[in-house]
């Protein structure tokens, strides 16, 4: 996910902390429209080994999908 996260902060040039809330919306999004590839979004925005355990705040994109409603 870092890598995708890194790419939206070269591209649009906001801080590496709403990239990752953007696309955490974008993920809610998508997997509230498609819910039956919403294992295949979690896992390739955590295919870099982050964003698996919660304890570490790697459930953030559920987290924030469930915050808005998604």
């Amino acid at each position: 996910m870092s890598e995708l996260i890194n790419q939206i902060v070269e591209r649009t040039g906001i801080p590496a902390e709403q990239a990752q809330q953007v696309l955490g919306i974008v993920a809610g999004f998508v997997k509230q429209k498609f819910p039956q590839f919403g294992g295949q979004i979690d896992s390739i925005l955590g295919a870099s080994g982050e964003g698996s355990d919660n304890a570490s705040g790697g459930n953030l994109l559920g987290d924030l999908g469930s915050k808005l409603g998604f």
